[in-house]
């Protein structure tokens, strides 16, 4: 009886150091990482919405010929984030992106969706980290696209360049999602 309970104590010993660096590893890469470690701001800040803004009022009259400006975002949330990784001889990603989606109110009265990118290093020539923290360059840029305002299809048909849904079974390598 003892030596039965000794192999079943082993045994379950062995399973549970064999299973616990691989749950650890899946439960890593499922996580995005708290704010103040990113790089990149939320989803909801206000300089990104603002740059997002700016963006579309540039664009939509040379674009669309159209005098359309987003008066207001609501539901703002993370779809994607992709970390920065530079901690190997070659990066796989040397850029950290966080990819967002949001409902805008546009001046025609429509509400759609829009999504949206934020990526760093991406400020001005890319040295907006470099200048320290209380530098006037920002090292983060945000792009996005409205959904069925982009004819050209500068983002893909509807805006698919910017979206990021996992497909299904999808797991690459430093793909996190909510």
């Amino acid at each position: 009886m003892r030596r039965l309970l000794n192999a079943l104590l082993s045994a379950s010993l062995a399973s549970l150091t064999m299973a616990g660096p691989t749950a650890a590893a899946d439960m890593q890469r499922l996580q995005a990482p708290a704010l103040a470690s990113a790089n990149v701001p939320a989803c909801d800040d206000a300089d990104v919405l603002a740059e997002v803004e700016d963006q579309f009022e540039y664009g939509a009259p040379r674009m669309l010929e159209t005098k359309l400006e987003i008066l207001e975002f609501s539901g703002m949330i993370e779809t994607g984030y992709f970390p920065q990784r530079l901690d190997e001889p070659l990066p796989i990603s040397p850029i950290e992106r966080r990819y967002c989606q949001a409902t805008a109110l546009i001046s025609d009265g429509k509400h759609r969706a829009v999504y949206y990118v934020i990526e760093h290093p991406m400020g001005f020539a890319a040295a907006g980290g470099h200048l320290g923290r209380f530098s006037p360059v920002k090292s983060w840029r945000a792009e996005g696209c409205v959904l069925g305002l982009d004819e050209w299809h500068i983002y893909g048909a509807d805006c698919q360049s910017l979206r990021r849904f996992p497909a299904a079974g999808r797991t690459s390598p430093g793909y996190v999602t909510k």
